[in-house]
């Protein structure tokens, strides 16, 4: 099988087995945009190649996602994500700064601070006032999270299922002490840090890992039942929701389309981007012995990547091909 891509973006097909066993054909496309110094959009000279793999900002398992595989399931609603820092308006004199993103119907607040810990006083514990600084990476490792596995028994270990790789988590029985520990850098502005040992939801705007809640409860039961009537299939309480990636908060409702209005306060040149999302229309048919199928393409993926000032579209379109596959000649994608 052949991919004919007549689209200016990248392209790729693959096959993947759903639940009951049956072959679908996954189409993926993906455009690139350049954030030009004025802030509008324009198409990358070289268009960024699909990802077949996650990638890391540090160990694998160990640090959080930088970037998803984008081959893979079609996701059942679109994900919007911002890779980027907080960038101080005042590089060595800001402290503290807010940070949003509003794409369409989606909108995430944070507020940033800079290095802070906790300190022992006379009163008790508090936190430090934070340091100046220039930018700070909006990643997970700097929201709250974490593991604990201080205590000597580990069953007594334990971890922020929502996010193990932060800092600030404590076990019910840590034996780490507070005092002179970082404080986490991004908050939600509604429900800030305010004592040692309190748990408020991490905050972030990147991917969010396989085996880190929400995403995991959706992952279906893996018991001997499974082993015994299912492996290597999917359970049967597999939940399509598993495929989206994005924190709770920016996963539309629905799907995204194109046209949106976009806006970023905080990151970037200048300290605000504004913009429309694009709306190129790709189309994908497969053609086979007795005609021709098509694909709906729907918008997986927005990624906003003010670090390196670009804006990444994946579409996807998902064929059941089952006792098709060997009829298909080729893809053909297209622009509508």
């Amino acid at each position: 099988m052949k991919l004919e891509n007549q689209t200016p973006f990248a392209g790729a097909w693959l096959v993947l087995l759903d639940k009951q066993a049956a072959e679908h054909l996954i189409v993926v496309l993906k455009a690139t945009y350049t954030i030009t110094e004025d802030g509008r959009l324009e198409p990358a000279k070289k268009q960024d190649p699909i990802r077949p793999v996650d990638e890391f900002y540090g160990e694998p398992g160990q640090s959080s996602i930088r970037y998803e595989a984008e081959l893979g399931p079609a996701k059942p609603a679109t994900d919007v994500v911002l890779v980027g820092s907080a960038v101080a308006p005042e590089p060595g004199r800001t402290t503290e700064m807010g940070v949003s993103l509003r794409v369409g119907p989606l909108l995430k607040r944070a507020w940033v601070f800079g290095e802070r810990r906790w300190k022992k006083s006379l009163l008790g514990l508090s936190i430090s006032k934070p340091l100046p600084f220039d930018r700070i990476p909006l990643t997970y490792e700097n929201a709250y999270g974490g593991k604990d596995t201080s205590a000597k028994d580990p069953k007594d270990h334990g971890q922020e299922p929502r996010n193990p790789v932060g800092r600030g988590f404590r076990a019910k029985k840590s034996e780490l002490r507070f005092d002179g520990e970082l404080v986490p850098n991004i908050e939600d502005p509604e429900n800030l840090l305010r004592h040692p040992g309190q748990t408020v939801a991490p905050q972030g705007f990147g991917f969010i890992g396989r085996d880190w809640q929400p995403r995991v409860k959706y992952a279906g039961t893996y018991d001997q039942k499974w082993m015994d009537e299912r492996m290597p299939l999917l359970p049967d309480d597999f939940d399509e929701r598993f495929h989206n990636a994005a924190h709770p908060d920016l996963t539309a409702p629905g799907r995204l389309a194109g046209r949106e209005p976009v806006e970023v306060i905080g990151c970037g040149r200048g300290g605000r981007l504004s913009f429309s999302l694009p709306e190129p229309k790709p189309a994908a048919e497969a053609v086979h012995n007795q005609g021709r199928l098509p694909f709906a393409l729907s918008l997986n993926t927005v990624l906003l990547d003010t670090d390196a000032m670009k804006l990444l579209l994946l579409w996807k379109g998902d064929v059941n091909v089952h006792r098709r596959l060997q009829q298909i000649r080729a893809v053909e994608c297209r622009l509508g």
